[in-house]
C-alpha cells in the first residue's frame, strides 16, 4: 500500500473510531524508520489534533538531531507534548510519563482535541495500553549511583541481583541493559515489590484505536541508512561535541543512546568517521529489529486476544 493510501484510510478508520468513541485516543505505532511521524503530520490536516510523543529520548532538550525530533515548523503549526521537558542530565521515568500522559490526555479532550500518541517506546506505549498500575516511585539518584558504582567494579552485578529478587523481570532483559536493570531494582528497594509484581495491567481508562505501520525490512534497513546520513550531514557530530563541552557526561543515560554513543566513540578516537556511521546504522538496525519484536505483541493480542475497548488496524507500506 502507498503512504497516501495509508493516510487515506487511516483517515477513514479515525472519523468512525471517534464517532463510536468521542473520548477515545489514537496510537499510531511501529519501528523507527516506517512513517509514523509523518502520518501524524498528515492526520493533524484532518482532524484537530495533538500529539503526545512516545520517544525516551525526546523527551531531552538541546538533543535534537541525534533524535530526530520533528521540525520547529512542524512544533509550530501541531501541538507535540512530552517533547524538551527535561535536560540531559535528568532522570525520567515510565512512571512519570504515564503520569504526564494520562493528564495531557484530559487536557486535550477539555480543548475537544483528539489525542494521538506517536513513536516508538514501547514501554511508554505499554502504559496507556496495558495501563499499567504504576507504583509512584520517584528516581533515587543515590541508590542508581550506588549500583552504577558495584556495576563498573562487577560486569553484571546488577543483572545477577535482579535474577535473585525478580527472575521474570530479568527474562525479559539484556545483562547490558543496565538502566533498565537498575530501576527495575529501584522499584524492588523502595516498594518491596518486584517490578513483575508492580505493573499490573488493567482494562484502558478510555478507548484506543491502535494504527501499526509494518514495512519491509530491508526498505527499512535503507531508509535508516539514509537517515544516519542526513544526521551526520546536519550536524549530528557538531551536536554531540556541544554536549560534551558543555559538560555533559558521555556516561549519561541520554547520551549513551544510539546516535550519540557512537559518535562519543569516534570523538574519543575509538573509530574513524566511517566505522562510527556504519556502527551507527548497525546498532540502529538493531534497535528496529527489537523495536520489531515489541510491537508484534500488539498484533499478537489483535489476532488471539484482543483488549476491551481496543480497536486495531495494521497497515503494510510498501
Amino acid at each position: 500500500m502507498k503512504f497516501e493510501d495509508i493516510v487515506l484510510w487511516s483517515k477513514k478508520e479515525i472519523e468512525k473510531f471517534r464517532k463510536d468513541n468521542p473520548d477515545g485516543i489514537v496510537i499510531i505505532w511501529w519501528a523507527t524508520a516506517t512513517g509514523k511521524s509523518r502520518l501524524s503530520v498528515e492526520l493533524a490536516k484532518f482532524f484537530d489534533v495533538e500529539i503526545i510523543s512516545s520517544d525516551s529520548r525526546q523527551i531531552f532538550k538541546k538533543m535534537n538531531i541525534g533524535t530526530d525530533k520533528v521540525s520547529k515548523d512542524i512544533l509550530d503549526k501541531i501541538p507535540h507534548h512530552q517533547i524538551n521537558i527535561v535536560n540531559p542530565d535528568e532522570n525520567y521515568t515510565a512512571w512519570q510519563w504515564q503520569k504526564d500522559a494520562k493528564r495531557q490526555i484530559k487536557e486535550i479532550q477539555s480543548r475537544w482535541k483528539l489525542p494521538m500518541i506517536v513513536w516508538w517506546t514501547g514501554l511508554y506505549i505499554d502504559t496507556i495500553y496495558k495501563n499499567f498500575d504504576m507504583p509512584e516511585i520517584w528516581p533515587d539518584p543515590k541508590f542508581r549511583a550506588d549500583m552504577e558504582e558495584k556495576e563498573k567494579k562487577e560486569p553484571w552485578y546488577v543483572y545477577k541481583e535482579l535474577k535473585k529478587i525478580d527472575p521474570e523481570e530479568a527474562e525479559k532483559l539484556h545483562p547490558n541493559s543496565t538502566r533498565y536493570i537498575i530501576r527495575a531494582l529501584e522499584i524492588f528497594h523502595k516498594s518491596g515489590k518486584t517490578k513483575t509484581e508492580s505493573f499490573r495491567e488493567q482494562e484502558v481508562d478510555q478507548p484506543i484505536l491502535m494504527i501499526g505501520i509494518w514495512r519491509d525490512k530491508e526498505e527499512t534497513n535503507k531508509l535508516i541508512n539514509s537517515r544516519i546520513g542526513e544526521m551526520i550531514d546536519n550536524w549530528l557530530i557538531e551536536e554531540v561535541k556541544w554536549l560534551l563541552d558543555e559538560w555533559y557526561s558521555p556516561t549519561l543515560q541520554s547520551i549513551w543512546g544510539i546516535g550519540y554513543k557512537e559518535v562519543v566513540w569516534y570523538l574519543q578516537w575509538k573509530y574513524d568517521i566511517d566505522e562510527m556511521e556504519n556502527l551507527l546504522n548497525k546498532n540502529t538496525q538493531h534497535l528496529a529489529k527489537k523495536q520489531r519484536t515489541w510491537f508484534r505483541r500488539y498484533i499478537f493480542d489483535w489476532e488471539k486476544h484482543p483488549k476491551k475497548d481496543v480497536y486495531y488496524k495494521v497497515w503494510e507500506l510498501g
